[in-house]
């Protein structure tokens, strides 16, 4: 089951997934730097892929 939320994007013409960054969307629909999105205010903004600090204090036994 895929429950990630979708909006349909007019500048590619495709369905997106919002649960990534608007840079990865871009990325993956080929979107230009200069071209305003309009969907920039549905995106979380946060980088899942992104290693944070905290999580290699686990690997240490914090």
């Amino acid at each position: 089951m895929f429950d990630s939320p979708i909006e349909a994007c007019p500048v590619c013409g495709q369905i997106v997934t919002l649960d990534q960054t608007q840079k990865e969307c871009a990325r993956e629909h080929h979107c230009d730097s200069d071209t305003e999105c309009p969907l920039q205010r549905f995106f979380t903004g946060l980088d899942f892929s992104a290693v944070l600090p905290k999580a290699g204090l686990r690997e240490k036994g914090y």
